[in-house]
């Protein structure tokens, strides 16, 4: 039992006897735990150090970007990811360099920037990126402009993809040459985009212009793809058979070919008629809403071409024909492909609905289009595609379907005839020669079918008719590693709100956030401070 001393004096006495070393023990130097501390901290802080140093280093060199917005909007498409990481820009001897004339001042540079630098870093070192502000760095942007011949009274931006050039020869006439061929090189692999044109307006009821969105990666890859690829590849298009006038500002006419030059394809407009054989440097021919049969010769003209090594043949249908051209249905029979005469529709409620709901397969011309859904609308007939057939396969003729109704779709003959179950086809692909060997696969000719042509026009175009459009095309050509989802859209939307929610979201943000803040750190230093 210890006993309570009453006497201050005496307990302060017996404190100071208990605190007295041992018999045998050092007493504790004064600031030990103190010092201890201190060498704790600095240890710590050069740890941190450390560690700081070393995750800038990483982020510097390895960052990665999250995009967390709901439809990947200010991510780079597949089909540009594809494109940077492919062989077309791997495999060259100098990288492609691009060169941003564009002033910091300007509204739109923060976002070129953030996006030409996320090209270059997919590109990993097959694309290299130089900003220039030609206003401010005045001495620069000249060297440029000398350098390409041009000037910079705009913001542009200029993709220099030129190969390396042979040396010059020593003798003058070939000097000439030489130099009229790198100059004809310059021409094909140098290409220059206005700011301007990657931006889209529209007027509101004051007829005023306003900036509503942006199509800047549509407009940089196509020109990537162009300037590395030089010299366009020719499509023919077989006006006098072919039927795509429209009144509206985006014709299909207009829509097709915009298409086809975002592949470097240009679509060249040719009357078969006059025609003794496609020229030898067509790349395809195309075949779009034919009015007309081809006649004997030209059936003979088309075939010959067909027969050709990597032929390539669009042929989309014109539903709204009571019977397809024979000549041309007989020949899509051949290769198991057969036109119905047909028409696909719907029952909503009460009324019959010409607007079909369908399904891209995963076959390899649709590329990442794959289970996606989609609707046609306007007229669309179905295509009877024979599959796996033994007489098809015997003679190397392969064909797929590419888009399939869904299961509420019905086709009713035009005979009157009781409705035809599904499953429905609206595309389908022909291949023909041996795609699975690696030595022939190159030469084998390819062969796209839709018996859709509304979707061309622009009322009832939708985003994944623009890709399939892309990717078939793509594929037709033998470029299947730059099959992918093309860029989306940026668009600009206005949110109205009262004026008394305007001033409550200005006091939230003027007032009342500042001073939660303020209150939490008042909050947290008397908490300290105590």
């Amino acid at each position: 039992m210890e006993k309570l001393v009453s006497d201050p004096a005496m307990a302060e006495e017996m404190r100071d006897k208990q605190e007295e070393p041992r018999h045998g023990q050092s007493p504790k130097p004064a600031g030990t735990d103190r010092s201890s501390a201190s060498g704790i901290m600095v240890v710590q802080l050069l740890f941190a150090t450390i560690l700081l140093l070393s995750l800038n280093y990483l982020s510097g060199s390895h960052h990665t970007a999250w995009d967390l917005s709901q439809d990947n909007e200010f991510s780079l498409s597949n089909q540009t990811r594809k494109l940077l990481t492919s062989d077309l820009l791997g495999d060259r001897a100098h990288p492609v360099h691009l060169i941003a004339a564009v002033r910091k001042n300007s509204a739109h540079y923060s976002r070129l920037h953030a996006m030409l630098e996320e090209y270059e870093r997919l590109g990993r070192g097959a694309l290299t990126v130089e900003f220039v502000d030609y206003v401010r760095d005045s001495d620069t942007a000249l060297g440029i402009a000398d350098q390409y011949g041009t000037t910079f009274v705009e913001d542009v931006i200029i993709i220099d993809a030129v190969p390396s050039p042979a040396p010059a020869p020593a003798d003058d006439q070939q000097a000439q040459s030489h130099a009229r061929q790198t100059a004809a090189l310059r021409r094909a692999h140098i290409r220059y985009v206005a700011v301007k044109d990657m931006l889209v307006f529209a007027s509101d009821k004051g007829q005023n212009r306003r900036l509503i969105g942006y199509q800047d990666e549509d407009q940089l890859t196509a020109a990537i793809r162009r300037a590395v690829e030089g010299t366009p590849r020719r499509f023919y298009f077989l006006a006098d058979k072919s039927q795509v006038a429209g009144p509206e500002e985006d014709a299909p006419w207009t829509f097709l070919t915009r298409t086809f030059d975002s592949l470097n394809i240009k679509l060249i407009p040719k009357r078969i008629s006059d025609l003794e054989k496609i020229p030898d440097d067509a790349a395809g021919v195309a075949l779009v809403a034919p009015r007309f049969d081809l006649n004997t010769r030209e059936m003979a003209i088309f075939r010959e071409y067909w027969d050709r090594p990597r032929a390539a043949v669009l042929v989309v249908l014109d539903p709204t024909q009571k019977q397809q051209p024979p000549n041309l249905r007989a020949f899509l029979r051949e290769h198991g492909v057969t036109p119905r005469e047909v028409r696909l529709s719907t029952i909503q409620g009460n009324r019959q609905a010409f607007d079909v709901t369908a399904t891209f397969t995963n076959a390899t011309a649709v590329g990442d289009l794959g289970n996606a859904s989609t609707l046609f609308e306007g007229a669309s007939s179905a295509l009877d595609i024979r599959e796996n057939a033994e007489d098809l396969e015997l003679r190397q003729i392969n064909p797929l379907a590419l888009i399939t109704t869904n299961k509420n779709v019905r086709a009713q003959p035009l005979d009157g005839s009781a409705p035809i179950p599904g499953p429905h086809y609206l595309g389908a692909s022909i291949s023909r020669g041996n795609e699975r060997n690696d030595t022939t696969a190159g030469a084998t000719s390819r062969m796209i079918v839709v018996s859709n042509s509304d979707f061309l026009q622009p009322r009832s175009r939708h985003r994944e008719h623009i890709d399939f459009l892309r990717n078939t095309s793509n594929w037709l050509i033998g470029r299947e590693e730059l099959i992918g989802i093309g860029p989306r859209p940026v668009r600009y939307y206005k949110l109205l709100l009262p004026s008394q929610k305007v001033s409550f979201v200005n006091k939230l943000n003027l007032f009342f956030i500042p001073g939660a803040f303020i209150l939490a750190a008042l909050f947290i230093w008397n908490t300290r401070r105590v």
